[in-house]
């Protein structure tokens, strides 16, 4: 989905008034409730946190959410890394895996920073790429979230020495959404997410692509119920 600069700052503009966003970049934490749980959101690789702000679906979580606050992180630069992305494909292509443990770090310590800069966060959010980055930081970081929601994602099974690192800490002890599209190539990584939660929630759309479900797609109300769900035990 392209949007055009102009867009991108009257939709920024509009939210942040309504009190529904953060982003890296300065959007008026004052502005925003100090009620609201905070989640944070990763975007996909070669996106950008407008990119997964301005999809139809993440703007009908935010308007019917109120209750919470979206921090979008921005994948930190890296020469070695593509443009926008977590983490780079292995050096030999995905066709040779990368036994690589380290290969994430730039992006943990990344996160680590958000965290302590804007945290704490209720919970983690992401989509694409964003699913194994908010995977291999849950397995490799000291942070804790209460829940995750990981749409149109996947392990990062080219990677085998983050899958490792992930595979040594599962289950992971977080109540985890995972959301797939019937018709998203990447439908296989529901399964390969599911197998590294503990007792996961699992969504499929019948009709979704790789893209979040939007206000009308029959299961966003239980996507909706899940974000809600356990959240009246915090202030």
């Amino acid at each position: 989905m392209k949007i055009n600069s102009l867009s991108i700052s009257l939709f920024m503009l509009m939210s942040a008034l309504s009190g529904c966003i953060g982003t890296e970049d300065g959007s008026p934490e004052e502005e925003i409730g100090i009620n609201k749980l905070k989640i944070l959101a990763l975007h996909g690789g070669g996106d950008s946190p407008e990119g997964l702000m301005g999809q139809p679906g993440m703007q009908d979580l935010m308007g019917d959410l109120p209750e919470f606050e979206f921090f979008f992180a921005d994948a930190p630069d890296d020469e070695s890394s593509c443009n926008q992305c977590w983490y780079a494909d292995p050096p030999g292509g995905k066709g040779e895996p990368n036994e690589d443990r380290n290969w994430a770090d730039l992006s943990i310590q990344y996160l680590n920073d958000v965290v302590e800069e804007h945290g704490p966060f209720y919970g983690i959010l992401g989509y694409s790429q964003g699913c194994p980055m908010a995977t291999v930081y849950i397995a490799n970081s000291n942070v804790s979230f209460e829940k995750a929601f990981l749409f149109n994602g996947y392990l990062p099974s080219t990677h085998s020495g983050l899958n490792d690192s992930i595979n040594e800490a599962a289950p992971l002890a977080v109540d985890a959404l995972i959301f797939g599209g019937g018709n998203d190539v990447f439908i296989f990584g529901v399964d390969e997410l599911a197998g590294v939660y503990q007792e996961p929630t699992v969504i499929i759309s019948n009709t979704a692509d790789h893209h979040l479900p939007t206000a009308g797609d029959e299961v966003y109300p239980d996507i909706l119920a899940f974000f809600r769900q356990g959240t009246d035990e915090f202030p």
